[in-house]
Formats: structure tokens, sequence, C-alpha cells
């Protein structure tokens, strides 16, 4: 049986841990942007509508898609999808148009996180399973914690929008980790 290498699996955690820390980051921003548009608290709350929505929509089919294709092209695509979406924010002028973003870029999530777990799954040998989980459950509950702190930071220097463009940054940084996994499955 061959050694894990858990070089390339903390490459691939932080890619996961840096992605899920401009998660939060973006998450404060994105409340602060549609409030400053609108002043409207049911706007904002709209804001936290839209994932579950998108998540009873594309839970009937995305499943089945993800099982009959290649996880890390999935993974991929909407990643670079999230990115592009999640850039384009600040140049979008109406609320309605913020919707639709955030909107399509909860779909990238909804096939995102599944495609994910599988590949993953796969990845990890069942005997490294529950120290690779334990490390992502830290990374992801230390992003919880440090990414509004880093937020408010940017805040006090920059703008808003830096918040939302390293969020974009972080998807890319993520897809760069992937590289990793193609020479771990190789060893």
């Amino acid at each position: 049986m061959k050694q894990f290498n858990w070089k390339l699996a903390s490459m691939l955690l932080a890619g996961i841990g840096i992605s899920k820390l401009g998660d939060f980051i973006y998450l404060i921003a994105i409340n602060l942007i549609v409030y400053d548009m609108t002043g409207s608290a049911a706007a904002v709350a709209g804001l936290w509508i839209i994932g579950p929505i998108t998540s009873v929509i594309t839970n009937s089919w995305s499943g089945g898609m993800i099982d009959r294709k290649n996880k890390k092209s999935i993974m991929i695509w909407t990643d670079m999808a999230r990115a592009l979406g999640v850039a384009l924010i600040p140049f979008l002028g109406s609320i309605g148009f913020i919707y639709a973003a955030l909107f399509l870029i909860s779909i990238a999530k909804a096939l995102f996180m599944p495609a994910s777990a599988t590949y993953i799954a796969k990845l990890v040998p069942i005997q490294s399973r529950k120290r690779f989980n334990s490390i992502n459950s830290l990374v992801a509950s230390g992003a919880f914690i440090v990414g509004p702190a880093i937020a408010g930071g940017l805040f006090l220097i920059g703008t808003i929008d830096t918040a939302v463009f390293l969020n974009a940054a972080s998807f890319v940084f993520q897809l760069s980790s992937y590289g990793c996994c193609r020479t771990w499955i190789k060893s």
C-alpha cells in the first residue's frame, strides 16, 4: 500500500482554506454592497434566500449530472464561473442584476460542493480520511472566525469592492491547488 502524500494534501487544503476565507470576506462585503445600494434590510434578506432557492432547483438534476461527468472538470469550471461571477458584482448597477449573478454563482456552488466531496473521497484513502476531514473542518472553522475580521480590516484600508475581488482571486487560487491533485493521483 502506498503512503498517503500529506504534502500534496496540504496544498489542496490550503486552496480550500483560502477559498473559504474569501467566501467569508465576500459574505460581509456582499451584504454591505446590497445595503449600501438599497438601504433596505429586506434586500439584504433577499441575498440569504437565493442560496436555498437555488439548492431546491438544482438538487433534482445536479446529482445525476455530477455522477456522469468528470468531477475535477466540474470543480474547475464551476470555480471559474464563480470567480467570474463574483468579480462582476461590483460592476453591476442594479439589485436585480446582482441577484441574477448570485443565482448563477449559487448554481455553480451547488454543482461544486457535491463534486468536490466525491472527488476528495476518491482521492483520500479510507485510512487517511478521518485526519484529512478533521483538518478540512479546522480550516473551515478558522475561515469562519478569521474571514469577517479580515473583511473589517480590508474595509478600513480599502473598499468593499477590494474584498469582492479578493474572493474572486481565492477561487483562482483554489483552481491552482487542483494541479497538485493530478500529481497526487499518479503518485
